[in-house]
């Protein structure tokens, strides 16, 4: 099966159809897991900074922080 290109006299088989159909999947999700790396990264300097500075803290003043969370 062939498909063509509009004003072109390129063909583009079957098969290099499903060559670019994977190539645009596989490029979608190496984006999704490039952008959740930048989340977990943003993430991990969030945490390590809190830890930075409960590290700081005087030790006589208490550090609050929520024990659970409930959702009604």
């Amino acid at each position: 099966m062939n498909f063509f290109l509009q004003d072109s006299d390129t063909q583009v088989t079957f098969e290099d159809q499903q060559k670019i159909n994977t190539f645009a999947r596989n490029n979608a999700k190496l984006q999704d897991l490039k952008d959740e790396l930048e989340s977990k990264k943003k993430e991990l300097q969030n945490l390590e900074d809190a830890a930075d500075e409960m590290l700081m803290q005087d030790g006589d003043d208490p550090i609050p922080y929520p024990l659970l969370s409930i959702n009604y």
